[in-house]
């Protein structure tokens, strides 16, 4: 069986200054006194999976905290980190690295390149299974339930309830549009009214871009006319109509140099450049005059143009702070109508839809319950031994179904474990009948029935034997040891029963030194230092009779493995 964590090496998390964990293939167990900081191993685990740890969780008088993790990815964890650009080559393992500095900041490579906590607690559920008593409370909501349903139902069911979980948003979706179509007819009335009234009045003024500027320079000329005609007059009489006028002028200059132009110099040149000045100054004088007679001022037109400035003024008012916004607001008067106008036979197509989205949100729900239902029968099924394994031989565990009045998100039915510890008893729901030690073999039945449906993953167990003890636990360990076999476990235990079936065996040692507490690890390998560690755990001292106690343990283990 191939193993999913290889090896955990902490060091200066919280008081273990350094401890190095290689995780065997079957059952890997921590075991100590009370308070030697087993949890605190599992507590590392978590850290360098993304939990979030406080600066406390830096071991006094150390700068930082370092946790690395080595684990072997399953092939479709390879295939993802792979895209996600922590690609690995072939049958190398992944490392996961975390610090956290004594000011609280943290950081988290993968692979050798930068990672962040979110997306290791995402990939997370595919490298360890952590169940502990967070989860045996948990076990009591039914949201926690139904999803433990729905996974040991399989891919089918899961695909099920994302589909029901799409339809149900769509039908919300769609509600929501009829709705507000059906909803404040009277504001909807308003606002066509409006509209259909200001489009009337912004196409009858019919606006175009770029007709405000010519226009306002007609107005400024005819504002003027009356100034631009004497200027004029004054300009054609210097030119051509005074006596002396420019261009006779010019011409006396231009005649009297063309006299000596053949003399030499620059004579030739003045007379060329006199007669062009005349030939300007007459054409000039000819423009003048045609400005002079078409220069008029017409009261009406001055009128006109002035109106139609107004008319563009008011729009910009109303519509926009210049024409190209008048006219984008035409463009969305023009959609308000058109959406209003059919207002009704846009609500009738929504009804349509929502019809349709509900019936097929319905049938969703039905498969749904179906596999659900078959699940169940199932569940109940393959709890039974289980429970037996774990000193529960006369226990029922069932599966209750209750129709909800509307279809939610997560299907049409309330799920509910219900259970009865011993015979005669009338099965009631966990949270109204077990106790802590039968919670725990609930979940841990559950676990092992769920283990066949998932990932393969490391399966972490912080105290599941809580409550337990005696046969209780000697059950529970032989559980532990099967499942073992299967997959891979690691385990914090407090009983010696269930410790005898580690595969590896550390023990946590508080060790208290003049310059404080630290936390040491060792591996407990050969046989008299396993018997020593369980004769504490069963009488916590190593006296002979512990000894004997431990020594008949291990030994019935291991004629209980030689069986399997």
């Amino acid at each position: 069986m191939p193993d999913s964590l290889r090896r955990l090496t902490i060091e200066d998390y919280g008081l273990i200054a350094r401890a190095q964990i290689e995780f065997a293939a079957g059952a890997t167990m921590f075991t100590g006194e009370t308070g030697s900081g087993k949890t605190m191993v599992l507590g590392a685990l978590g850290f360098v999976l993304g939990d979030r740890a406080g600066a406390g969780a830096v071991r006094r008088g150390a700068p930082r905290a370092v946790v690395t993790l080595e684990f072997e990815p399953s092939d479709p964890l390879r295939e993802r980190l792979g895209r996600d650009g922590y690609e690995l080559d072939p049958g190398e393992d992944a490392v996961l690295a975390r610090e956290l500095s004594e000011s609280g900041k943290s950081a988290l490579r993968l692979n050798g390149r930068p990672a962040t906590a979110a997306y290791v607690r995402e990939i997370a559920t595919s490298i360890a299974d952590v169940v502990g008593q967070h989860d045996a409370q948990r076990l009591l909501a039914p949201a926690y339930q139904v999803e433990l349903l729905d996974r040991f139902a399989g891919d089918p069911a899961e695909r099920a309830r994302e589909r029901v979980a799409t339809a149900h948003a769509r039908v919300q979706a769609l509600a929501q549009r009829l709705h507000a179509l059906d909803g404040d007819e009277r504001r909807a009335e308003e606002q066509l009214a409006f509209a259909r009234f200001a489009l009337d009045e912004i196409e009858k003024s019919a606006p175009a871009v770029g007709e405000e500027e010519p226009l306002m320079r007609r107005r400024r000329f005819l504002d003027n006319v009356e100034r631009v005609a004497s200027a004029l007059r004054t300009a054609y009489e210097a030119l051509a109509g005074g006596e002396p006028c420019a261009g006779d002028a010019l011409g006396a200059a231009s005649a009297a140099l063309r006299g000596i132009a053949e003399i030499g110099g620059d004579l030739a040149e003045m007379a060329g450049q006199a007669a062009a000045l005349q030939s300007e100054a007459n054409d000039l004088s000819l423009r003048v005059a045609r400005e002079l007679e078409s220069t008029e001022f017409d009261p009406a037109e001055l009128e006109e143009i002035n109106a139609r400035l107004d008319v563009l003024d008011r729009l910009k008012r109303k519509y926009g702070g210049s024409i190209e916004a008048v006219l984008a607001s035409a463009a969305e008067f023009a959609s308000t109508v058109e959406l209003c106008g059919d207002r009704g036979e846009r609500r009738a197509q929504v009804r349509a839809e929502l019809d349709a989205a509900r019936a097929q949100l319905r049938d969703e729900a039905a498969e749904l319950a179906r596999l659900r239902r078959a699940a169940a029968k199932h569940l109940r099924g393959a709890m039974a031994p289980e429970l037996a394994d774990l000193a529960l031989p006369s226990a029922r565990f069932d599966v209750r179904f209750e129709v909800l009045p509307e279809i939610g998100p997560g299907g049409a039915e309330r799920v509910e474990f219900v259970f009865a510890a011993n015979k005669g008893e009338p099965e009631r729901p966990l949270a109204r009948i077990a106790s802590g030690g039968e919670l725990s073999r609930v979940l841990l039945a559950l676990v092992v029935v769920l283990a066949a449906t998932r990932e393969r993953t490391a399966l972490v167990f912080d105290e599941i034997d809580t409550g337990i003890g005696g046969a209780t636990a000697t059950a529970v360990g032989v559980r532990l040891g099967r499942l073992a076999t299967a997959a891979q476990v690691v385990s914090v235990t407090h009983l010696a029963q269930i410790a005898t079936w580690a595969d590896r065996h550390y023990v946590l040692e508080k060790i208290e030194r003049r310059g404080g507490t630290t936390i040491e690890l060792r591996r407990a390998d050969s046989v008299p230092e396993r018997t020593a560690e369980l004769a504490r755990m069963l009488s916590g001292e190593a006296h002979d009779a512990a000894v004997r106690h431990a020594a008949a343990l291990l030994d019935q283990t291991k004629r209980r493995r030689a069986m399997r």
